[in-house]
């Protein structure tokens, strides 16, 4: 029988022979295989084989001949990193016209040709068959209705529409973006500049997870982060701009503290999350308005660099930042002496902002 991922829990109430899970979009993917999972560790098949390669031999012959240790049945996942072959088709359709006490969990890529041969015929006949396909953007918007509503996430319909824009195609970023923000919301409804705010277009969210280290002062956590993102190979501008947004916060909220306001005013004036709250509190305790506004010009800077509008390593100096920002001064035990300051610190503040244009 072949559904669609979302009556997949209306299905789990028969143990079928075997499942097929096919499809490129991971998350649907994702959540059907540990579906499915979990309810053969409900029928008593306590014990799973994983099956990753195969060559002209039949791995579920091989499988057959070695007997369980803890129960008569057991789960065998075959996984195809590609398409499946001919040859692995009939091996299956052997195995289930076998009528076998193990249960196979079949995971592929999106199906073409095969829908044509017997094989997938017959696991359409005698099993269940899930194919995980993107959601169109006409059904995108009540599949993240229903998502927000099960992690207790209230969206306004502007914060709809704009998180559709960001996460289209994206089901997995989609997901995590929503778990973000219910994390972030404590509840209260969330608007469309809370998502242009937290959500971007890439709909991946690992480059908040940096700037959300870089606030706590985890700095070998950020670190590793930023390695991440450089070995995936994402465009430099996006994390240097996540992290000069939040330094020009942070030297703006210096600044209003220097004059006498409290930090408890200005988050309660500008409705802070609470759960952010304890991030910025630690981030501004281990900062003062220069250095929050040094940071700014660095990642301006840095932000011409990643433009070609000047010269510099960019991903070591976004490096250099992460430090500073966490606290951690990069040179400590290279021997390097502090360079005196050749001007007061308000002068030297003064003019730091001047050549920001911040006067």
């Amino acid at each position: 029988m072949k559904i669609y991922p979302e009556q997949l829990e209306k299905n789990l109430n028969t143990l079928y022979p075997v499942y097929l899970v096919a499809g490129d979009e991971p998350l649907q993917k994702m959540e059907a295989v540990d579906a499915i999972r979990a309810y053969c560790k409900q029928q008593g098949l306590l014990e799973r084989q994983i099956i990753e390669e195969a060559g002209s031999s039949n791995p579920l012959n091989d499988q057959a001949g070695t007997m369980s240790l803890f129960a008569e049945s057991r789960l065998l996942e075959w996984r195809f990193d590609k398409s499946i072959k001919k040859a692995h088709g009939e091996f299956i359709q052997s195995f289930i016209n076998s009528e076998p006490q193990d249960v196979l969990l079949i995971t592929a890529p999106k199906l073409s040709s095969e829908k044509r041969l017997a094989w997938y015929k017959t696991v359409e006949q005698k099993g269940l068959v899930i194919e995980a396909w993107p959601v169109p953007a006409e059904r995108l918007g009540n599949w993240l209705s229903t998502r927000a509503r099960k992690l207790g996430v209230m969206l306004e319909p502007d914060a709809l529409a704009t998180l559709i824009e960001r996460c289209e195609g994206n089901l997995l970023a989609a997901q995590q973006d929503l778990q973000m923000l219910s994390l972030l919301s404590d509840g209260q409804p969330i608007s469309s500049d809370n998502i242009k705010e937290y959500v971007g277009d890439s709909a991946r969210y690992s480059v908040y997870e940096l700037s959300d280290a870089c606030l706590a002062g985890q700095t070998d956590r950020a670190l590793r982060m930023l390695a991440t993102l450089q070995a995936e190979g994402v465009y430099p501008l996006v994390p240097i701009n996540q992290l000069l947004r939040e330094c020009q916060l942070l030297a703006d909220w210096a600044e209003q503290m220097a004059q006498g306001e409290t930090l408890v005013n200005i988050m309660q004036s500008q409705r802070v999350w609470p759960k952010r709250q304890k991030l910025l509190q630690a981030a501004m305790s281990k900062g003062s308005v220069k250095k929050w506004y040094a940071l700014v010009q660095r990642l301006t800077y840095l932000d011409k660099s990643a433009k070609g509008q000047a010269d510099a390593d960019v991903w070591q100096e976004l490096a250099h930042v992460v430090c500073l920002m966490t606290n951690c001064n990069p040179l400590r035990g290279s021997g390097v002496p502090p360079a005196k300051p050749k001007v007061s610190p308000e002068q030297g503040l003064s003019d730091l902002k001047k050549s920001l244009g911040m006067n």
